[in-house]
């Protein structure tokens, strides 16, 4: 549960497009924030507090050791030590002064300060100080808003870059700028360059354009991306879940927040936690940014701290039950599923007629195989839902899939069909589908259709390949099966099932050892019971011939 992951992605992908960097170079060579022991001890053992305690103690001892002072602004940063970590940039700059993050820090404590002056200043020192990061150009456009000084629109070509591909993320800032210093004709054209495809624009930027739209009444140039939009999203009716920019300190903060949302999505969680931190300095009622700043410790296993991020979100926010879900995951992750099921019970009281508590308490029950519990959630949460619409198509599938494992296949189609009249011709379902008929001999035409459907959408998913290969191999073409199954094993290596069946077929084309090879590597990737008796008895008789399979069930690969 990752926030506005198209977003993230979005981000991430303009970014390091715009500075000709691979991610990890992207995430590598921006601020590091002392990124090499903030990383050690966050990745070691998560103990930040401990981690800056003994920072400190050396920082004692060696006061002017820079590197500690700058590993410990690193870690106080991490943390959300923002002020104890601006001292530190004081310190720092004493001795280095090229250190752009304690640049940056000095900044944002003169913005913080309503003193636009003293921060252009620090920026001014930061732009020479080194390559010029993304935030460094838009903060210095949000000073100049602050101070009237930006007489003109502000275009990509003042950036003083070539974007390329970064140009929809470049635009979306100027959007904000240009429509905060009051240029609305040019803040229409931008928002109209940061949303390339209106059926699946990053969210987050569409809510702002739609904000600016209601309240610019509704410029001609966005009427048709607005109209593809809700054309396309007829569910959503509601413009006004965002963090509205209104001011030069929302749209720094919203700088900050883009960089943390680009070094999530590149995986780099310590530097989004600290750009996510730095965005809640200047703007602490930031419910989206708190909710990413969970997320990121999240992915660092600093559950405890996630959720402590997560409850800064304000209950009269639109984003505090989202939080609260979040929550409830990170219970369970701390192996305390009965807290979680407690909490999404009281939820779910609370709410009596959202069903998105009770679909997380199904989610749950299901990952912990407890299928009967979990349909009996799906289905009060499916009660709740007053029509069937597309955004539920999952919780279908989900049911349907607890259903299957239950033994009840009748009941489980029925669930899959149901999802594919929401979502038509989503692979999983299809998948999932296409392979229960073909584990039990039913509409093998259709079955076969629906996983070549499945596998020309998603080419690359190890459990479609191998269903694919499934299909050929019960259909007698073992050599053809043979390359979807062999491929399926290298996009997952060490799942039971597809080395079960690239096993079965290497036996029917007679390679026997290589057979038993695999067989005994799916003994080895922790199969269920059965399926390990079924191995155990293969590698001791190896397969029956073909016409004695009639009632042989293959072990099914498809997983929700």
């Amino acid at each position: 549960m990752k926030f506005q992951y198209n977003f993230i992605f979005w981000l991430a992908i303009a970014l390091i497009d715009w500075v000709g960097l691979s991610i990890a170079d992207a995430a590598a060579e921006d601020i590091s924030a002392g990124s090499y022991l903030v990383g050690q001890f966050a990745r070691n053992n998560g103990n930040v507090d401990a981690a800056i305690d003994s920072l400190r103690r050396i920082h004692k001892e060696e006061p002017d050791n820079a590197d500690i002072t700058s590993q410990l602004q690193g870690m106080l940063l991490l943390k959300g030590n923002v002020e104890e970590a601006i001292v530190m940039a004081s310190d720092i700059r004493q001795t280095d002064d090229k250190d752009q993050l304690s640049d940056l820090l000095l900044a944002l404590r003169e913005v913080k300060g309503n003193n636009p002056v003293g921060a252009a200043a620090m920026l001014d020192s930061a732009f020479q100080n080194g390559n010029a990061q993304l935030w460094l150009p838009l903060i210095s456009a949000w000073l100049d808003v602050s101070r009237n000084k930006l007489s003109k629109p502000l275009t990509v070509e003042a950036l003083g870059a070539d974007v390329g591909r970064a140009a929809p993320l470049v635009n979306y800032h100027l959007a904000l700028i240009n429509a905060q210093a009051g240029f609305t004709d040019a803040a229409a054209n931008n928002f109209k360059n940061a949303v390339t495809d209106p059926r699946n624009p990053p969210m987050r930027v569409m809510r702002m354009l739609l904000q600016f739209y209601k309240q610019n009444n509704s410029p001609e140039v966005l009427t048709p991306i607005v109209t593809a939009f809700h054309d396309s999203h007829p569910d959503d009716k509601d413009d006004s879940d965002v963090s509205a920019v209104t001011n030069a300190h929302d749209g720094i903060a919203e700088v900050l927040y883009t960089m943390g949302g680009i070094m999530l999505g590149a995986e780099a969680n310590n530097d989004a936690a600290i750009y996510l931190q730095m965005a809640l300095y200047i703007k602490p009622d930031f419910a989206d940014a708190a909710l990413a700043l969970g997320d990121a410790y999240g992915e660092l296993q600093q559950y405890a701290r996630s959720n402590e991020a997560y409850g800064r979100i304000a209950a009269n926010s639109s984003l505090h039950e989202q939080a609260q879900l979040h929550i409830v995951v990170n219970y369970d992750r701390m192996d305390k599923l009965s807290d979680a099921l407690v909490t999404l019970d009281t939820m779910a009281k609370q709410s009596p007629d959202n069903p998105d508590a009770l679909i997380t308490k199904g989610d749950l029950l299901r990952v912990h195989s407890r299928y009967r519990d979990a349909v009996d959630a799906y289905s009060e949460a499916l009660s709740r839902v007053r029509e069937p619409k597309n955004k539920y198509w999952p919780v279908w599938f989900a049911r349907g899939t607890c259903f299957e494992r239950l033994g009840n296949w009748k009941a489980a189609e029925s669930d899959l069909q149901q999802a594919l009249v929401l979502k038509p011709d989503q692979p999983d379902v299809l998948n999932y589908l296409g392979y229960g008929q073909m584990e039990r001999s039913e509409n093998l035409a259709d079955a076969r259709v629906m996983i070549e459907k499945a596998v020309k959408a998603r080419p690359d998913d190890a459990e479609i390949v191998d269903s694919m290969g499934w299909a050929l191999y019960l259909s007698g073409d073992y050599q053809k099966a043979t390359e979807y199954l062999e491929k399926a094993v290298e996009l997952l290596p060490g799942d039971a099932t597809v080395n079960d069946h690239l096993g079965d077929v290497y036996w029917r084309l007679g390679h026997k050892t290589e057979a038993r090879y695999q067989w005994e590597r799916s003994l080895n990737s922790s199969p269920e019971a059965k399926e390990a008796d079924a191995l155990h008895r293969k590698l001791k008789e190896g397969l029956p011939p073909p016409a004695a399979m009639a009632d042989t069930k293959p072990v099914s690969a498809a997983t929700p």
